[in-house]
């Protein structure tokens, strides 16, 4: 089955956004403990920038609801059920529009940045070869470049997994065959498997 999402225009993307918005927690509104996620404070950020009524993303953000994630095939939290209607489109449209996925097969994360999702991505395959390999946590680890984002090192710690960087050229910052094959040799010796 194709199906095919169609571009919104700005006002009908302001329109679904303030309206998802209006279906989640309020934290101004009202007295909300225990949910992982707050509003910006209003002594920091401003709550009523005038150029958020023409950034529906950013008020998004100052608004601050907790994408969900992982529960896009079953039932979620009501908290954020109006952002989570949009996590889930947004997931169907790399998966099936992008990647040539199946319609609601896939699964996903919405993140606000690259630290986030990385840590994201790192938690669920850690897991994964947990849970599908019977891996055990010591034959885990992250390969990434030097270059990398200190997100991975962060990772490493959080995770308590080895990080295993491939070397990059000083000059052009390019990774060799040579440098990634020598790279995950001294991870299999150190008794890595995934």
């Amino acid at each position: 089955m194709n199906k095919v999402w169609k571009k919104l225009k700005q006002s009908e993307i302001k329109k679904t956004i303030l309206d998802a918005l209006a279906k989640n927690v309020n934290y101004v509104d009202e007295n909300i403990l225990g949910i992982p996620a707050s509003y910006l404070d209003d002594k920091v950020f401003s709550q009523d920038a005038s150029f958020l009524d023409d950034a529906p993303f950013i008020y998004s953000m100052v608004q601050n609801p907790n994408h969900i994630g992982c529960h896009t095939l079953g039932k979620s939290e009501h908290f954020f059920s109006g952002t989570h209607a949009i996590e889930r489109e947004v997931i169907e449209i790399c998966s099936v529009a992008i990647l040539k996925g199946t319609l609601n097969q896939q699964d996903g994360y919405i993140a606000s940045g690259g630290t986030e999702a990385n840590l994201q991505a790192i938690w669920i395959y850690r897991n994964y070869f947990q849970a599908e390999e019977n891996a055990d946590r010591n034959e885990i680890c992250i390969l990434c470049s030097e270059d990398s984002h200190y997100s991975m090192d962060k990772a490493g710690n959080v995770f308590v997994l080895d990080v295993f960087k491939v070397p990059v050229d000083k000059n052009t910052r390019e990774i060799s065959k040579e440098s990634v094959k020598n790279t995950v040799l001294k991870a299999k010796q150190a008794g890595k498997k995934y």
